[in-house]
């Protein structure tokens, strides 16, 4: 029999259980009214149950954004029906274990301490509360590199078959947004770097791009038969480089032109080379814009309230969002403070995969195109860093940043 007693000697659980009330009151309050690129997943996803493949409501086949999001709300379409139920119960299993997982990183490489300080931050974070009713590719994005993580630092099974369940896992955070594919070569990188073994760091690298070839081949050759290039995941990377790098660009996003180009490839190529040209030939104004970017990217956090603004009453949505935004940024003055904390005990610590997560997420906003969601996926990340710091602060056994 689980009693209260049971639960308070498991922090785990207790990081679980507050993750998945609080997500559960948001959906039991909140209807789900799909908004701006949630309406897109949506859409697809329905587009995918009927049978009609990866395709535009009503037209053809895409590959502009990333599949994985609308693939995994067709299986909860599929599993729940094409109400809300099946988003509700998909993403608050996933805000749940994405706290259990905070939790999880944080108490292994941190101390326990910190690993519940990390749990309870993701487990309260408004933003990933507001997703509950949300479809949405951050979060599991952000799961998925968490568990891909979790996974390379088991001690069993085995480095090849360790090496293989994470590289699953961050293929499944590729398909749900391109910016982790780095990581397939930079984690052998950075653990060779605090190993030292260059056999281990081969047969690490070489299973890691042979699953992600495995399972990311398919969806290129996909999009070679549909577009005549082998595009491994999304075709929007041009676009979003000239949203935020062109002559009537503030940083962040805007609409895109029409232009006469059909083939989706031809098209994001097209929009790639006019954002090139256009910083090769104003390389002041592409400093001022990605300083903009620092700005768009980091002083709010209000999406999440964005997104749900079809089903939330209009005079709550300002102090909603600044709810959202004050806990952003108290969260991101922690991490970097903690930040501080574990460079100050090691610099080697800036090669620590969860500073290397935070850092391609951020670059990514900050060098292409800004905007308050394009940091969400950092936020599981940056809990733990901050939970270094705050493992400093709070009264109570204090916890060593890191060896």
């Amino acid at each position: 029999m689980v009693t209260a007693r049971t639960v308070l000697r498991r922090p785990w659980l207790v990081v679980l259980l507050i993750a998945f009330a609080l997500r559960l009151v948001w959906a039991l309050l909140v209807p789900v009214v799909p908004q701006s690129d949630a309406m897109m997943y949506d859409g697809f996803a329905r587009e995918i149950l009927a049978g009609h493949g990866y395709a535009f409501p009503g037209g053809g086949p895409t590959a502009y954004w990333p599949v994985g999001a609308s693939a995994l709300y067709a299986a909860a379409y599929r599993l729940f029906g094409t109400g809300g139920a099946g988003i509700i119960a998909f993403n608050i299993a996933m805000g749940s274990a994405m706290a259990a997982a905070a939790y999880a990183l944080a108490r292994r490489r941190f101390g326990a301490r910190a690993g519940l300080i990390a749990g309870l931050l993701v487990a309260c974070w408004p933003v990933w509360i507001q997703f509950s009713t949300v479809p949405n590719s951050e979060l599991a994005c952000a799961l998925l590199l968490m568990l891909a993580l979790l996974v390379r630092g088991l001690e069993r099974p085995g480095l090849l078959l360790r090496t293989i369940l994470s590289a699953i896992l961050l293929a499944g955070s590729a398909y749900m947004r391109p910016i982790v594919m780095p990581l397939f070569v930079a984690l052998p990188i950075l653990d060779w770097i605090r190993h030292r073994d260059w056999k281990r760091a081969l047969i690490d690298l070489v299973a890691m791009l042979l699953v992600a070839a495995a399972l990311i081949g398919p969806w290129a050759m996909r999009n070679k038969a549909l577009f005549g290039h082998p595009v491994p995941i999304s075709t929007n990377f041009g676009a979003n480089l000239w949203m935020g790098n062109n002559p009537a660009s503030n940083g962040g996003y805007m609409p895109l032109p029409h232009l006469a180009i059909t083939n989706e490839v031809d098209r994001d190529r097209h929009f790639k080379q006019m954002a090139v040209d256009f910083i090769k030939a104003h390389p002041g104004r592409y400093v001022a814009l990605t300083l903009a970017r620092v700005r768009l990217s980091l002083d709010r956090e209000s999406v999440g309230v964005v997104w749900n603004s079809g089903g939330l009453p209009p005079e709550t949505l300002l102090p909603l969002k600044l709810v959202s935004t004050l806990y952003w940024l108290a969260a991101l003055a922690l991490g970097l403070a903690g930040f501080a904390l574990l460079l100050r005990a090691d610099w080697l610590n800036l090669f620590d995969p969860v500073i290397v997560s935070i850092g391609l997420v951020l670059a990514t906003a900050i060098l292409v195109v800004g905007g308050d969601r394009y940091h969400l996926p950092a936020d599981p990340f940056i809990a733990i860093i901050a939970a270094v710091a705050l493992a400093r602060i709070l009264p109570g056994k204090k916890a060593a940043a890191a060896a």
